[in-house]
Parts: C-alpha cells; sequence; structure tokens
C-alpha cells in the first residue's frame, strides 16, 4: 500500500499532516521530499520503525524537543537526520 501527502498548496504544514508523516515513518520506509536550509530540494529514504533502526550501542539517537523538526535515520546514509516539518513538499510512504 502506498501513501503520499503532497503539502506544495499549503506551505504551512497542519498538525493532522504531521501526524500523518510521524505514523508512516513509524510503520515502515517513507521517502521525504523537503527543502533543506540551503534552498535545496532533498529526496530522503528513512524510517522510525523500531526494527530498522540500528542498536541503541551502534549510535545515539539526536535529542530535540523541538515539535517543528523531525528526527529520522536516513536508510541510505545510515545515520540520523532531521527536517522541519515546514520544509516538507510531500511524502510517499
Amino acid at each position: 500500500m502506498t501513501d503520499s501527502l503532497n503539502t506544495t498548496t499549503d506551505q504551512n504544514s497542519t498538525s493532522w499532516q504531521n501526524e500523518f508523516l510521524k505514523e508512516a515513518l513509524h510503520n515502515g520506509t517513507v521517502e521525504v521530499l523537503f527543502i533543506k536550509k540551503d534552498g535545496t530540494e532533498r529526496k530522503m529514504r528513512c524510517t522510525l520503525k523500531p526494527d530498522l533502526l540500528p542498536h541503541k550501542e551502534d549510535t545515539l539517537k539526536p535529542v530535540h524537543s523541538n515539535p517543528n523538526v523531525q528526527a529520522v535515520w536516513d536508510l541510505e546514509n545510515e545515520g540520523w537526520r532531521s527536517f522541519r516539518y515546514d520544509s516538507v513538499i510531500g511524502f510517499t510512504a
């Protein structure tokens, strides 16, 4: 099953969109398209699904308390990365 959400029509991401993305990340692999801080687009294949995350001894998850930022495990670069919800253009799960 493929779920996707394109937020290009509304730059102000709503809470339900953020929760939908967060749920998709916890359930499997998600491809997120977002604008980086330098203004370039980035497509990242990432997850928060526990069985796809590294062992706790291997790496530490970044700690942050900003509800506008989501830390995720980048499956291609094998490291923790983050994106701002308001920078997300769309995603596919």
